[in-house]
């Protein structure tokens, strides 16, 4: 959290404001974006939020009542009597900057006069780490009620720290077609991805601590995916909002822990894009880490170091050929 001091005419008021969505505890965290983006409608995002909702967020981390707002400007026009609502408006802005900087980007154009404000995607930590699906049985004539079923469905780690480079490509292909369709059930697929049943418990499973994830894994059941995004439709959307929101703030972690992988838009990527699927052929080509499977079951950390170090390679290998020539 990041300490500030915010005055308002004589009074000192010292606050914790956040310095990522991280820092907000899971109530709040959802407080705070069904805030901004809750309304009528069933799509994933909006993004007309107004100042109204800023400033009531703003009052939230401020822990301070609204009636303050009207004491303020009170203050400002007794203080200033020509220009006081603009001296107002002025700090109040600066002070909602403070406030809520960690959880927006805000963007000044100076020629326009105007102030946009853009939510950051740095929530890592996932408000949902497992989710259940509870069933009732038919109940036959005149027989006695079958118990319920529960099944458990599981996330990955926060930051998404132990999925595997096939189901990283797999995830992000399907965030990145939501992205360019707005098409939800490309988000809800991407859901049910993410969340899969537990492998059978056995001791050994247990003593491992479940070799670091227990969900059944993506590959060779991703005819399950089609069939859990059925269920997960039905779920509630601020529920399915924000564990998108939550995948896009991993994503985004993992994008600018490797730039040398994560091309930005407009920049050369280096040739044809095959897509995930291209870049799993090329490094199994290389034998690397093995096959094909062997490729697609690693880490994805081990993945993206590595064609990190080959790009720092080729960067290498092109300034030596520029020496060269200019010789």
């Amino acid at each position: 959290m990041n300490k500030i001091t915010i005055k308002v005419g004589n009074k000192a008021h010292k606050v914790e404001a956040p310095e990522s969505w991280d820092d907000l505890d899971d109530r709040t965290a959802m407080l705070f974006y069904s805030t901004l983006f809750g309304g009528r409608g069933d799509e994933f995002t909006r993004n007309a939020f107004t100042a109204v909702k800023l400033i009531s967020l703003t009052m939230h981390v401020l822990k301070t009542d609204p009636a303050v707002l009207a004491q303020w400007e009170a203050a400002c026009l007794r203080e200033f009597p020509e220009h006081g609502q603009t001296v107002f408006l002025e700090e109040l802005k600066q002070v909602i900057h403070a406030a809520l900087g960690g959880l927006f980007d805000i963007i000044t154009d100076d020629e326009a006069g105007a102030t946009g404000y853009a939510v950051r995607f740095n929530r890592t930590r996932n408000l949902f780490p497992s989710l259940a699906h509870t069933t009732t049985p038919p109940r036959k004539k005149n027989a006695p009620p079958k118990p319920a079923k529960t099944v458990w469905y599981y996330a990955p780690k926060d930051g998404l720290e132990n999925i595997t480079l096939y189901e990283m490509g797999y995830a992000f292909s399907l965030y990145e077609t939501y992205l360019q369709t707005g098409e939800t059930q490309y988000a809800d697929q991407l859901i049910a991805a993410l969340y899969r049943p537990g492998r059978p418990e056995t001791q050994e499973e247990r003593d491992s601590a479940w070799h670091g994830d227990r969900r059944q894994p993506l590959r060779r059941y991703e005819d399950k995916v089609a069939e859990r995004a059925k269920l997960v439709a039905t779920m509630p959307m601020l529920t399915r909002r924000l564990i998108v929101f939550w995948f896009a703030g991993c994503r985004e972690k993992i994008a600018r822990a490797y730039p040398k992988v994560f091309k930005r838009s407009g920049e050369d990527a280096g040739g044809a894009n095959y897509g995930w699927g291209g870049l799993l052929l090329r490094l199994a080509e290389t034998g690397t880490f093995g096959g094909l499977d062997s490729t697609a079951d690693q880490h994805y950390s081990n993945a993206l170091t590595y064609l990190s170090m080959k790009e720092d390679d080729r960067m290498e290998m092109e300034k030596e050929m520029a020496k060269r020539r200019r010789k």
